[in-house]
């Protein structure tokens, strides 16, 4: 139990994270579980308290929701834990997509292809998805009618 407090005076752990800590320090797993009930049982250990801090702190880094949810996993956190996590907070995935993009790149527009390229790699590393992405980037996905391509090239040389 001392090693347990110890490890949550320096920082708040997740439930399976302290317990790899506990047993890495050579404690046994049935002496670790114990540990971690009373831990809980007092509130010192609480597995949606490290969510909402491991979200906030995505969240200040300019992080998407993919790279939220995987520092979460990385926590050992359950998936109910991240889903409530997730699902309690209000931010706005969008605008920290444009946030991100607007510090990366600046005002301006890609000015072609392999520009614009570029910043979607970019914002997808960061954990937005492509809807994010198009929003962040003002790309208009209306005008990509994928439904009546025929295979020609925009000079309308048949390609096949």
């Amino acid at each position: 139990m001392k090693l347990a407090l110890a490890l949550l005076a320096r920082r708040d752990h997740g439930r399976a994270e302290l317990k790899v800590k506990l047993i890495a320090k050579g404690c046994e797993s049935i002496a670790a579980d114990k540990a971690l009930d009373d831990c809980e049982a007092r509130g010192y250990l609480c597995d949606s308290r490290v969510g909402n801090s491991v979200l906030r702190t995505a969240v200040a880094k300019g992080q998407g929701l993919a790279r939220a949810k995987q520092a979460m996993i990385a926590k050992g956190l359950d998936k109910e834990v991240i889903a409530q996590s997730l699902d309690a907070s209000d931010v706005d995935w969008y605008a920290l997509a444009r946030a991100k993009a607007l510090k990366k790149f600046g005002a301006g527009k890609p000015v072609d292809a392999k520009d614009r390229a570029r910043r979607v790699r970019y914002l997808v590393g960061q954990g937005f998805g492509f809807d994010q992405i198009s929003k962040a980037l003002d790309v208009d996905t209306d005008a990509f009618d994928c439904d009546s391509f025929d295979g020609d090239n925009p000079d309308g040389h048949n390609l096949g």
